[in-house]
């Protein structure tokens, strides 16, 4: 219970100014009008207020008012119990407050924290509407009630003082609140409130995290958190305004930092944030588009449409399915099912799920009609019933006390389209995710790639994973994907599209190894997988036709240093929680080539044709129902090892479960029952499993005989009773290997959660209770070299658990014979191949298998392959016809090649892949230098009509002995051979043409303040006239001489997002304890960069210096220079510099040192309030996160003035740096 304080006289004279000072109620006036016009231009408000007359927005309102007469009728008392204790909180977000112990404070700060959150900003609404005063002065009276309190939202973490969600919310309620009621306040009133939004808001994420490397950028700028924050707090800054103080400085790097998080930290097509729809990925969306409205109503740069979020409604298309939501996938799929389609997450894979977006969506449908917004919105999120009445769904996505109001301003009858069309698009791809489908809705096909597979067609899940960001440790792991496993290499990495093809038979991507673009729970070592490579690429290919008739080709090219064996591996849903099989699935084997997998509704064959041998395993790995965070082994896996096992003579090992010592007891099961070992190892409560996580207390010791070199499958058979483990797997046997001498050969990785193939684990770990079974099989290889003699096993069990479910005094594990069976030794190669068809079958259908018309051989690696279709028809591969090859329909050079031949057998279409010569008839109709991707269409005669290339930079084509000039991208060309650009053509090179005009046209008002600031004076610039050097470039791409190329905007100036650069690396994730934790290490963070680098950057925690030279001496007299922020990232820049004029022979005639930046000392006296609870930032800022250190963003130009002298040089030195950094934009240099 709160209590009871009467009023002091402090606070009654507040009350009391308050009420004198706000308009008297019940004096016709005006309505009012909103002051700075965040959410709602003046006007647009009488629009509003007839809005709220009418269902749904009436019924919207209603609530909305609800809340405002709820604070309205409770405030008066509440704020009687806002006494001086107040002042002394630590933060208004309470539960993380660590320092106020007082029970009676805390709840009072509660209960600020509750009017604030969610009922301020409703009554400063309800005023905007009606004009009535007592929900302005209530909503005021909160607000600087909860301005007296330290801070808001900020908590201590690890070490660290940061903002999080809460504090987000408390910025725009607060920054709405003032608009909204801005017409009852005085001008004492309106500097008062921005005083609070500059001190609580503005300045103290300006100053503590809008430039910090580090902990600053991942967790409190990026993703969903830091979208959050950073949201609130630029809107806080449009309260401003130009007039007060530093509000022009702090708004010039909140503007660059805004850019870089949309172009950035969303991606290409939303791929760059958290999945969730509802959830983290919608929170993100959400907070930087309320961020984009307002910032167009207020300054008129217009970022809505912005690429980041117009790509980002393809995000929702690119992942749905052609199956229902599944939740937890025990039961097979609906077959007559007609209902909306379930969407996937895309890294790491969920299983498909219902989805639906917040408010940001509506408006963005309403101003883009056409977009693939509407369709989105209009499969589940708008709705009309009986009455002709519009319902809306939109998720609070972190808005918590402006989620109705946004909802309500931004819903409109226009965007319901109850026969909106489905998108036409079958084919769509960014540099890193891809989708092929035959259609949309139930039946069709549909592929999702993002290094990851998912496969769904005639009503069935025929490929999947399943793991959830957050929980799922075995994400980045190949035995937890499809993908190609390779000996020594347990991650699989991440592929980036290189280039892709879209036509009318068939889509392609071809992809290759790059930097890991995992989120969370990335493995170590993932960003140093492309190193470990020579080649590892992917090409995959989509045969376009009915569901049924439709077909994939796999393609994998793998090349390493030495010699290793490979395996193509696929990933499927096989429920087996709570051992209930009936949503299962089966790989059955029908040749030494072909595998058909059965699901309930349909099947999928799987023929392997490239290598010429392969040996088939299945093992199983955990899959995660939506939502659920299990480690049952839900997903079946099966393997192609390229290469046939080298037969050997070993028998079978059997460790009886009488080689366990420890914990346990052998008892003799039941006799009476069938099916029951002789003998059993019998463990039971947690004192006999697992007192410590990675301590075991049960383990064996066992004399083997496992060649150096061979390889194995084991299993090990148990039952449970009563023992289930959530968010881990509830037990393991990690197995060591050792030689004669007791030395170790191989070992299970230490990591509990993790896969390993030297290791059994619990298939069923979330099913309490099981009978007698046997783990799938797990597979390993001994190291060459050396046998090992010895085996070592230990179990290790789940310490933790979330709860209900955990091992306990009740639970029981047995375990029987553990088996290892001998399989042989795998042939091992330096460079591999795997070509593979993939074709969804209905479950009667019989698969006509293709033909291998040509197999690779000494002197060729070309592999010919028929696939037939029907009587006469057929397509016909070829695969790494790196010189020409002869077969039945003519002569091809190329890495791939597909012909499709009519039932009339005549070529109706070709494609190649890295083509260099076609030949049909004995006639060359092709060749080229350089290879290309080329496709020729044939009308029913034989003859070409039309002719279609993808060039990587220009080239010349050689058809019919006449060489053709091509430009880059996609030309296309009549029978005539005329070839023109494909103006249809997507790019994988850039945002399209009328992506860049907007974008363009959005930045206008900013991009001509830069040319206005750059062009300040119109004498001659001497700088862009002389030789540029530098003490060191942190890249090429950072050269010296952009620091006079005229372009001194770190925006895309021509509104063009470059999708080819190279990504950007800066401080990995850290900073949270008192430890210092390297800007700079082996473990660099990477980022997609996408804006072209205007400005020179030194190398890493670098001084140095730039200079510029004439070929004479010139006259001197001002030298400006424009400070750099890494185009928003914010980790360079430079604080201290030297300029000195400098003679022929380099001696110094004149020098000036000048500092960019200023000190902004006042957020650490919030942060530092309780010293003794936390003083200082860990070391890791040093140099940053310091009182009286300066910060060097949004100053603009400094100019620097000399007496006029004669130097050959101006050389600039940089003395101290922000950050990973320095470096600078612009230079210019003049005589007067």
């Amino acid at each position: 219970m709160i209590r009871q304080y009467n009023p002091s006289v402090y606070q009654r004279m507040i009350f009391f100014f308050l009420a004198l000072c706000l308009p008297v109620a019940g004096i016709a006036q005006q309505l009012p009008e909103p002051g700075i016009g965040l959410l709602i231009k003046v006007d647009d408000v009488a629009a509003v207020r007839e809005k709220i007359k009418e269902e749904p927005w009436a019924g919207q309102y209603r609530k909305i008012k609800s809340q405002a007469d709820q604070l309205v009728a409770e405030w008066p008392q509440d704020k009687l119990q806002m006494d001086q204790r107040l002042e002394a909180i630590l933060d208004l977000t309470i539960e993380f407050d660590a320092v106020t112990k007082d029970e009676g404070a805390r709840q009072m700060a509660g209960l600020l924290a509750t009017h604030m959150q969610t009922r301020m900003t409703s009554a400063a609404f309800v005023y905007l509407m009606t004009g009535q005063k007592q929900y302005a002065e209530t909503a005021l009276d909160v607000l600087m009630t909860a301005a007296r309190v330290n801070r808001w939202g900020w908590f201590t973490w690890s070490g660290a003082a940061m903002p999080q969600i809460h504090a987000g919310m408390y910025a725009r309620n607060s920054a709405f609140t003032i608009d909204f009621i801005w017409s009852a306040l005085t001008d004492a009133q309106r500097q008062h409130v921005r005083d609070i939004i500059a001190e609580k808001v503005v300045e103290p994420y300006y100053r503590l995290v809008l430039h910090t490397p580090a902990m600053g950028l991942h967790h409190l700028r990026s993703k969903n958190q830091g979208n959050n924050v950073f949201s609130g707090a630029m809107i806080g800054c449009l309260v401003l305004g130009d007039a007060y103080p530093d509000a022009r400085r702090w708004f010039s790097s909140y503007l660059q930092t805004y850019h870089w998080l949309l172009t950035h930290d969303i991606g290409w097509a939303g791929q760059g944030l958290e999945a969730g729809m509802p959830g983290y990925w919608s929170v993100s969306m959400q907070n930087l588009y309320t961020a984009a409205v307002c910032l167009n109503n207020v300054t008129g740069v217009d970022l809505r449409n912005h690429p980041g979020f117009e790509q980002a409604t393809f995000y929702p298309i690119m992942h749905e399915s052609t199956v229902p939501p599944v939740g937890m996938f025990s039961k097979p799929v609906d077959k007559d099912y007609q209902g909306i389609s379930g969407i996937i997450s895309g890294k790491p894979i969920e299983l498909p799920g219902s989805a639906s977006g917040s408010a940001w969506w509506y408006d963005f449908a309403y101003r883009n009609p056409r977009s693939a917004a509407n369709y989105f919105i209009n499969q589940s999120m708008v709705r009309v019933n009986q009455k002709k009445q519009f319902s809306f769904v939109s998720h609070n996505a972190h808005q918590s006390g402006h989620a109705q109001i946004i909802a309500l301003l931004w819903t409109r009858g226009e965007v319901y389209q109850p026969t909106v069309a489905k998108p036409i698009d079958l084919f769509k791809t960014t540099d890193r995710m891809s989708m092929f489908r035959s259609g949309y809705g139930m039946g069709h096909t549909y592929l999702y790639v993002n290094g990851d597979i998912f496969l769904s067609s005639l009503g069935e899940i025929l490929g999947t994973s399943s793991g959830m960001s957050w929980h799922y440790k075995w994400h980045g792991y190949q035995a937890a994907e499809t993908g190609v496993v390779t000996q020594g290499e347990p991650l699989a990495p991440s592929m980036k599209v290189n280039s892709s093809w879209d036509g009318d038979k068939l889509s392609i991507i071809h992809t290759s190894v790059a930097a890991s673009n995992i989120q969370y729970y990335k493995p170590d070592g993932h960003d140093q997988l492309p190193e470990h490579y020579q080649r590892r690429d992917r090409d995959i290919v989509y045969v376009k036709d009915l569901p049924g008739r439709d077909y994939f080709i796999f393609i994998d090219h793998l090349q390493q240093d030495d010699p290793r064996f490979h395996g193509w591996q696929w990933q499927t849903w096989n429920h087996v929680h709570a051992n209930d099989n009936t949503n299962g699935a089966v790989y059955q084997q029908v040749n030494d080539r072909y595998v058909r997998l059965k699901r309930p509704n349909a099947d999928l064959a799987i023929q392997l044709l490239v290598p010429q041998q392969v040996e088939f395993e299945i093992e199983s790995a955990p899959g995660q129902p939506k939502v659920a965070y299990m480690y049952d082994h839900n997903l079946l896996s099966l393997r192609a090892m390229a290469g046939k096992y080298k037969k050997t003579e070993e028998q079978s090992i059997v460790i009886s479960p009488n080689s366990w010592k420890g914990k346990g007891k052998l008892v003799n099961p039941d006799e009476r029952a069938d099916g029951l070992p002789d003998l059993v190892y019998y463990l039971k409560g947690k004192q006999s499993l697992v007192e410590k996580q990675g301590a075991s207390l049960n383990r064996f010791d066992v004399a083997v005989l496992l060649k150096a070199g061979h390889r194995y499958r084991m299993r090990v058979s148990y039952k449970k009773d009563d023992l289930a483990v959530y968010e881990n797997l509830a037990w393991k046997i990690p197995l060591t290997l050792l030689d004669a001498d007791g030395n170790v050969i191989a070992k299970c990785a230490e990591a509990y959660n993790i896969p390993d193939p030297l290791s059994l684990r619990d298939n069923r770990s979330l099913t309490k209770t099981t009978d007698w079974l046997a783990t799938d099989y797990v597979y390993f290889s001994v190291p060459d070299g050396v046998d090992a003699v010895q085996l070592r096993g230990e179990l290790l069990a789940a310490e933790y658990s979330h709860p209900p479910n955990h091992i306990h005094a009740q639970s029981v594990l047995q375990l029987g014979d553990l088996i290892i069976e001998p399989l042989g030794k795998l042939p091992a190669y330096e460079k591999q191949t795997f070509v593979a068809l993939l074709n969804p079958l209905n479950k009667a259908d019989e698969l006509v298998q293709a033909e291998l018309i040509t197999e690779p051989n000494k002197d060729s690696e070309a592999t010919v392959i028929k696939i037939p279709r029907g009587e006469f028809e057929a397509d016909w591969i070829v695969v790494d016809a790196f010189r020409p090859i002869t077969f039945q329909w003519g002569t091809v050079a190329a890495e791939f090649a597909w012909f499709r031949i009519r039932d009339d057998e005549t070529i109706e279409q070709i494609y190649m892949r890295k083509a260099a010569y076609l030949a049909l008839e004995g006639q060359e109709i092709f060749k080229n230098s350089g290879p290309l991707d080329l496709a020729l269409i044939m009308n029913s005669v034989g003859q070409i009509s039309h002719v279609r290339a993808s060039v990587n930079g220009a080239t010349e084509l050689t058809m019919f002995g006449k060489t053709y000039p091509l430009g880059n991208g996609i030309q296309v060309a009549d029978a005539n051979l005329r070839f023109q650009a494909d103006p249809a053509a997507t790019t994988l090179e850039s945002n399209s043409v009328a992506s860049q005009r907007q974008l363009q046209q959005g930045l206008a008002s900013v991009l001509d303040a830069h040319l206005a600031s750059r062009d300040e004076s119109l004498q001659r610039n001497l700088a862009r006239e002389a030789r540029v050097t530098a003490s060191a470039t942190r890249a090429v791409r950072f050269s010296p001489y952009l620091t006079i190329d005229n372009k001194t905007s770190e925006y895309p100036i021509d509104g063009k997002l470059d999708y080819t650069q190279r990504p950007i690396e800066t401080a990995s994730l850290g900073g949270y304890g008192t430890e210092k934790h390297p800007l700079v290490s082996e473990q660099m963070a990477t980022f997609p960069f996408y804006v072209s680098p205007t400005y020179w950057l030194l190398p890493y925690q670098t001084k140095g210096w730039i200079e510029y030279e004439w070929k004479q001496d010139e006259q001197v007299s001002e030298v400006r220079i424009l400070n750099t922020a890494n185009a928003g990232l914010n980790d360079f820049a430079t604080i201290d510099y030297r300029i000195e004029l400098r003679s022929a022979d380099g001696q110094p005639l004149a020098t000036h040192s000048r500092r960019f930046g200023k000190v902004f000392d006042r957020p650490f006296k919030a942060a530092f309030k309780y010293p003794q609870h936390f003083g200082k930032y860990g070391e890791t800022f040093t140099g940053m996160l310091e009182p009286g250190v300066p910060v060097p963003f949004g100053d603009g130009w400094q100019s620097t003035k000399f007496e006029a002298v004669k130097a050959r040089k101006v050389r600039i030195y940089i003395d101290s740096f922000w950050g990973l950094g320095g470096g600078l934009n612009e230079v210019q240099i003049y005589a007067e």
